[in-house]
Parts: structure tokens; C-alpha cells; sequence
């Protein structure tokens, strides 16, 4: 009999491995101090272990400690060198930040980072510490840093329904589960509170009012238990890699894939976390899935803001974002879904029951052969309420005018056309304001209509009155028909816009592939790379590339500022193989969006890209197309390099 639960890993999950081993050879060793709560002696573990590394000869020094006043803290930093912090000016108030750039310049062995999920100052190159942190393993430093359970970013939920507390500075558990080694530092909950109330913690003042607020027994003890279940899960997973790397046999379970449905909602975040936990808990990919329908048009700032939120919070815990178009939402989902091997979807519990299926009941249908799960959101904000889009008054007016003419028409003609064909002359005007103008304006000429045929064409003549009841019926009918149409005529015209923008975004990365294969000079390249970018989006573009050692701008529009700023942007984004600039969390304050150009192999250049309105244009799907047009850029001067 074969055993199926014991066998050896996959080459590939070998190959992979070996790849990240490669890759870790260069990037330093990330080494977190983990607690559950303030107070439990991170910072204090952390000087203490780095005073022995420095003992043992290890260049160490200080990037940036908190000591919160503890005289035992301050204590253990005597002796070790300081890289004086950043002091910037913010609405008045001094802020001290790390000098990332000083710690680059002066290249220590092993640096100590402290609250690893801190936010930075405005206008900082980034916008939170962990990306500083990341910065450093790439230069291959090792970062000794500190954090709280509760500030894992999948987490934010369950620690708010735990201690109603909302915290904001978060990190992804992607980058936590990069740790080379974390290092739990436990206390009992008692000793906790009692060195709070002693004031070894925070001031005196301030320690009742964390009390009352977050330091409860109860709360704490729940912290501390995430925290053990967290350090043992990570152990559990390095024990696993280890099995892998060493070929050993072990009950390797089948690939699972994960599929998360987003909409715009104040629950999307939330069920974005629960996905990726259970993802986690299950060593499965996770995928966010968002459909845009023709009510994505309709959506509100606020809905629009839920959406974005969500999306993001899926990109920064690692989640796959996937951003596709269509009329039905469970179809689309179920389409997906088969087409990509899911083998479970997550979906928000319906808030009501009614009449008309849910969407969590229609893709259960759709989908018999995959588990579904329903995660029941808790909103902290007031849902408003739907505000009914109000289409241009011209609109109407152009309504009543089409109705009105074909209405001359038909009353001019009315002993040669008969009540029948003058009542499908009536529903003209109403199926070409459908197509042209939309549901509302469709619906009011239909009324329009019905009152018109009543008045001109119906005994007793020039009257509202209706002599037999057929025509009261007839006129619903007439009316619910035109509904109909108009529904269908307006998710049509959605359709062809649609398939419009799809067919001309394809056509030209088709083109622009053709068109890149036959180039025969990288100025070449780089021309096809603008014109083809701005066929499909209206923005600014620069094109960067290196020269002896230093990089340039190779090819721009004429409206894309290229600056000192913009260009050392450029080159750290060439420099560190990230993207940075508007819509990122490094450099968000810059003028351009900076994206590297990559092969599998190699880095070749960097792509800017200006959008005067980023919020709108750099949606997930159009950064897909970004990203595709820069990588086609790569590879073709990668060819051409190569001839060299």
C-alpha cells in the first residue's frame, strides 16, 4: 500500500528554496524582540544581547532606541555608539527620527532599530519604520528591532474587538514572517501591572489611564496567548523549512489557494485580514479578487475610500490582487475561481435576508465544488446611506423632446400607421434614450410616452381618461417593457466601454511586443516604450538607465519635471529594486510614480510615470499595465545588450 500522507517535497519547492537561501546570503539577518504588551523588557533583552555581541567584537551601534525614561534601559546604552537621530520641525512640535541615511554611510555589522512599527515624520523617505528596517537587511546590515503583538497588521481586528482599542501603526505579517529569529520576551500579567503601577512604564498619570483603557487582565492575557501561538507558528514553519531544504519526508499537504471577494464596503478590511489569517494558518496563497461592475461608476468617495484601504491592506500582507470586469459579480468570482484552481472562497456574511439571493448564496450555487466561507464583519463607523445619482436635468429635457417629436410624427401619420405600429413608434425615443442617455431619462420618456399615446391616439381623444381597462394593462406592460430595455441598454453601453479599453490596451501591448522584438537600438526601445504607454494612459513619462556607474535620463516627454529630487527618487528606486514615489509608502511625496525595470535576471533601468490624477489612474489594474510595459522595456534591452 502507498503512502500517501509521508513523501518527499516537490523539486520545485526545493529549487524555490534554494533561490531565497541565494538571496538571503546578501540581506542581512532581521532579529525581532517580541511582546505582548509595552512594558514586558524588549528594549532591555535587545541592549542586553547586543552588548554581548559587541563584546564578542561585533561592530554594534545604536540607530535608534526608546528607553521611555527607564533608568535600567538608559543604563545599558552607555558604551554604545549612537548615530544621532533626525530632529525635524512638524506643526511645531520637534520629531527625532532615525538617520537611515547616516547608518547606510557608516555600514555597522549589526544596528538596533526599536519599535519596528513606528510611523516615520512627514516627509521622510518612507512612511514607516519596518520599510527603514528593509532598507538596512538589503544593504546587508543585521537589524536588532522590537514589537508588539498587537501590532501585526491581520491582527488590527481581533485586538480592537479585544481591548477596543484601534491601533494604527501596524506592520505586514509578511515582513514579520521574514524574521530570521524571533525572540519572545514574556512576562506574567501580574508582574506587568505592577511594574506599570510603579511607574517603570509610563509616567504615574499616564499609567491609570493605560489600565482603565488597555492594561486589563483580561485583555492582557489574550495578548499574551496570540503572542505564544504566534512564536510557536513561526517555529513550527522554520521547523517545516528545514524538512524541505533536507529532503526530509513529512505529511506535505496539498497546495491550497485561497480566494477573497473585496467589495466597497466599511467590512472589506476586515474580511481582507481574515482571509490572510486563515491563509497563514493553512499555508495557502491567498488571492483578493475585486469585480468592477457598471455600478463601480456609482460608487461614492467614501465607498471608493473603503475599496482602496482594503486593496492596499491585501498588497502589504502579501495578498495577490486581482482586478477584473464584469456584469455579475458571483459569476465572475465562480469564473475565476474554477479557472484558477481555488479551492475556497471567503466572502462577507450577508447583513440581511430578502426576496433576492445574496451574493455569498449565488456563488455557493455556482460554485459546488469549493468551500465557502462567511466572515461576519463589525463596522466602528455609521453606514450611510445610499444617495440615488442624479442624472443632468438636459437629459430629460432632450427625453421629452424625442418623445414629443415622435409623437408629431405619429399623430401626422396616425390613419396610415394604426394604434399597433404607432405604439412601437412611441417606444423608439424610449429604447434610443436607453442606449444614449441612461435608465432615468429612459423611464421618464416611457411614462412620457404613455401619456402622450393616451391623450392623441386613445378614445376619448384629447383626454387621460381610459375607456377600456386592456389599455390601462397594456400601458404597465408598455412601461415595465421599457424598463427592461433601458436596463439592458445601459449594462450594454457599459459592456462596449468595456471591451473598448480592454481591446485597445491589448492591441497595444501587442503591438508594442511586436514592435520591441524588431527594434534594433535602445533608443529605439525606449521611444516605442512612450508612444505605446501614452496610447493607453494619459500621463508623463521618463525612462532612466544607467552610465558609467550613474543613472540618467534617457528619454522623457516634454512636461516630465526632471530635477535633482525626481532624479535621486529614481535612484534609489534603481538602487533597491522597489518601486517608490506617489501611491507608495516610500517617497509618497514625489512628483512621478517610479517603477523598476526588471528581467528574471537582471535590473536594467527605472520608468517614471506622472498622472495628474494618480488617485484615479493608478488603479490595480493599471499598474498591471505599467508593470507589463516596463518588463516588455527590459527584456528588449536586455536583448540588444547582449548582441553588444
Amino acid at each position: 500500500m502507498i503512502d500517501t500522507e509521508h513523501k518527499r517535497p516537490e523539486p520545485e519547492s526545493l529549487l524555490e528554496i534554494a533561490q531565497q537561501e541565494e538571496t538571503a546570503k546578501k540581506r542581512g539577518k532581521l532579529t525581532i524582540y517580541f511582546g505582548a504588551a509595552p512594558g514586558v523588557g524588549k528594549t532591555y533583552s535587545m541592549l542586553s544581547d547586543s552588548r554581548m555581541r559587541k563584546q564578542d567584537g561585533i561592530d554594534v551601534i545604536v540607530g535608534y532606541v526608546e528607553t521611555h525614561g527607564r533608568a535600567e534601559t538608559e543604563t545599558l546604552l552607555k558604551g554604545l555608539e549612537t548615530i544621532p537621530p533626525i530632529i525635524t520641525e512638524y506643526k511645531g512640535v520637534r520629531l527625532a527620527e532615525m538617520d537611515l541615511d547616516g547608518i547606510l554611510a557608516r555600514q555597522p555589522r549589526l544596528v538596533l532599530v526599536d519599535e519596528l512599527a513606528h510611523t516615520n515624520a512627514p516627509n521622510s523617505r518612507h512612511v514607516k519604520r519596518y520599510q527603514d528596517v528593509e532598507e538596512l537587511l538589503n544593504a546587508g546590515i543585521d537589524v536588532y528591532s522590537t514589537l508588539n503583538v498587537q501590532h501585526l497588521e491581520s491582527l488590527n481586528d481581533i485586538v480592537f474587538r479585544i481591548t477596543g482599542v484601534r491601533v494604527s501603526e501596524t506592520i505586514p505579517d509578511t515582513f514579520f514572517q521574514l524574521a530570521d529569529e524571533i525572540k519572545l520576551v514574556d512576562l506574567p500579567f501580574e508582574e506587568l501591572l505592577k511594574r506599570l503601577k510603579e511607574g517603570k512604564v509610563y509616567a504615574k498619570d499616564m499609567a491609570e489611564n493605560a489600565v482603565k483603557r488597555f492594561f486589563k487582565p483580561g485583555n492582557l492575557l489574550a495578548l499574551r496567548e496570540m503572542s505564544l501561538r504566534l512564536v510557536a507558528g513561526n517555529v513550527d514553519e522554520k521547523m517545516l523549512q528545514y524538512m524541505r531544504v533536507h529532503a526530509i519526508a513529512g505529511p506535505w499537504s496539498a497546495t491550497e489557494r485561497i480566494l477573497v471577494g473585496v467589495l466597497a464596503s466599511p467590512y472589506a478590511e476586515q474580511l481582507v485580514r481574515s482571509a490572510f489569517r486563515l491563509a497563514s494558518e493553512m499555508d495557502a496563497e491567498c488571492i483578493a479578487i475585486y469585480v468592477e461592475t457598471a455600478k463601480h461608476t456609482q460608487l461614492s468617495d467614501k465607498e471608493r475610500e473603503w475599496l482602496k484601504n482594503a486593496l492596499n491592506i491585501a498588497e502589504k500582507l502579501g495578498t495577490r490582487v486581482v482586478w477584473i470586469k464584469g456584469d455579475d459579480i458571483a459569476e465572475e468570482i465562480a469564473r475565476y475561481a474554477k479557472s484558477h484552481n481555488v479551492t475556497k472562497i471567503v466572502m462577507g456574511k450577508p447583513r440581511r435576508f430578502g426576496l433576492f439571493p445574496s451574493l455569498a448564496r449565488k456563488i455557493m450555487v455556482h460554485t459546488r465544488d469549493i468551500d465557502v466561507f462567511l466572515f461576519a464583519g463589525k463596522s466602528e463607523q455609521k453606514i450611510p446611506e445610499k444617495k440615488i445619482g442624479m442624472t443632468s436635468p438636459l437629459n430629460f429635457v432632450i427625453s421629452a423632446l424625442a418623445v414629443i417629436i415622435g409623437s408629431l410624427i405619429g399623430f401626422l401619420f396616425r390613419d396610415i400607421l394604426g394604434q399597433i405600429n404607432l405604439l412601437f413608434l412611441m417606444l423608439l425615443p424610449v429604447v434610443l434614450i436607453a442606449i444614449f442617455k441612461g435608465r432615468g431619462p429612459s423611464i421618464f420618456a416611457a411614462v412620457l410616452s404613455v401619456l402622450i399615446f393616451d391623450f392623441l391616439f386613445i378614445p376619448p381623444y384629447f383626454t387621460f381618461a381610459i375607456a377600456d381597462v386592456k389599455y390601462f394593462l397594456s400601458y404597465l406592460m408598455f412601461i415595465v417593457f421599457a424598463f427592461i430595455i433601458s436596463n439592458l441598454a445601459s449594462d450594454l453601453q457599459y459592456k462596449v466601454q468595456q471591451l473598448q479599453q480592454s481591446e485597445s490596451r491589448n492591441t497595444t501591448l501587442y503591438e508594442l511586443s511586436l514592435d520591441l522584438v524588431t527594434s534594433r537600438n535602445i533608443d529605439q526601445v525606449l521611444h516605442l516604450m512612450i508612444h505605446h504607454t501614452r496610447q493607453i494612459l494619459p500621463c508623463e513619462m521618463a525612462i532612466f538607465l544607467p552610465e558609467n556607474g550613474q543613472l540618467s535620463v534617457k528619454a522623457s516627454t516634454d512636461r516630465f519635471q526632471i530635477n535633482p529630487k525626481e532624479l535621486g527618487i529614481a535612484t534609489w528606486v534603481w538602487n533597491n529594486g522597489e518601486p517608490a514615489g506617489v501611491g507608495t509608502d516610500t517617497l509618497p511625496e514625489a512628483w512621478a510614480y517610479y517603477l523598476p525595470m526588471k528581467t528574471n535576471d537582471a535590473l536594467i533601468g527605472v520608468v517614471g510615470f506622472h498622472f495628474d490624477n494618480p488617485g484615479q489612474t493608478l488603479t490595480p489594474e493599471n499598474k498591471i499595465v505599467i508593470d507589463t510595459i516596463s518588463r516588455l522595456g527590459a527584456l528588449a534591452i536586455e536583448r540588444i545588450e547582449g548582441k553588444k
